[in-house]
């Protein structure tokens, strides 16, 4: 199987590495900056094009690992030059529909999980999200997931679409928390490490049971003068209490 990456971001170079590991090497690497397609084809051992009208004419897959709101149009222009490939996106939040217009092959290869350069991912633990407007890649992508990972989901554009909405909540709004959190303990000069164990422990019982039911605090309990309290110590950073006040709401509505 002949497979090229479009793309030369964190998603394309974990991806990348992780295909190659596992006998899957990719041939070749396109992005729109040179250099970019470069640093990454050498590592991958690749052939490597600033161009889309430089694909490999024999490519079986192609791998659009762009931005979301790139993607209609990185799609447009390989659509000259890889109408015999199965081409996939890697996007949580964008449908594989958007590929219909300029491919009969087409689908989403999704690995759910947040990257960053900095830290290797624990591939057996990502889910794959995958699908396919042909059952045959569909087959396809399925079983290159489960030889890079483990967990694998066939998942259609709508509930794709909602479970990125859950994805941002769980994911980087609970780190904006953390963030925010960290900020308020810098102010009194006192280490972000003191809530490591509670942070622990909190997504601990979010993973053993549903986190609804797990749900602490004084929002929970009613305790309407500590949230006063909490608010009043938010008094130079607005949105910060606006942050606070619409979650306690959401967690009790009587507090409204």
């Amino acid at each position: 199987m002949k497979i090229v990456i479009v793309g030369a971001g964190r998603i394309a170079w974990h991806l990348g590495k992780r295909l190659k590991s596992k006998g899957l090497p990719v041939s070749q690497v396109i992005s729109r900056t040179a250099e970019h397609a470069e640093a990454l084809a050498e590592v991958l051992q690749a052939q490597w094009s600033d161009s889309p009208a430089e694909i490999l004419p024999d490519a079986d897959w192609v791998i659009l690992a762009v931005k979301d709101d790139a993607i209609a149009e990185v799609a447009e222009s390989f659509a000259p030059y890889a109408q015999e490939a199965l081409v996939t996106h890697t996007s949580g939040g964008t449908a594989g529909a958007i590929l219909a217009r300029h491919f009969s092959r087409y689908g989403v290869f999704y690995p759910l999980q947040s990257f960053s350069l900095e830290h290797t991912p624990v591939w057996s633990k990502i889910p794959f999200c995958v699908d396919a407007a042909k059952q045959e890649d569909l087959f396809e992508l399925k079983k290159i997931a489960k030889i890079i990972g483990n967990l694998v989901y066939q998942v259609d554009d709508e509930q794709r679409a909602l479970l990125h909405v859950a994805a941002v909540f769980a994911n980087n709004f609970a780190n904006r928390c953390f963030a925010i959190a960290e900020k308020i303990l810098d102010e009194k000069d006192l280490p972000f490490e003191l809530l490591h164990p509670l942070m622990e422990e909190t997504l601990a019982k979010a993973l053993q049971d549903s986190p609804e039911r797990m749900q602490t605090g004084p929002a929970m309990r009613g305790d309407l003068d500590t949230v006063k309290r909490h608010l009043a110590l938010l008094q130079n950073n607005p949105d910060w209490q606006d942050i606070y006040r619409i979650m306690s709401e959401n967690i009790n509505p009587s507090l409204k």
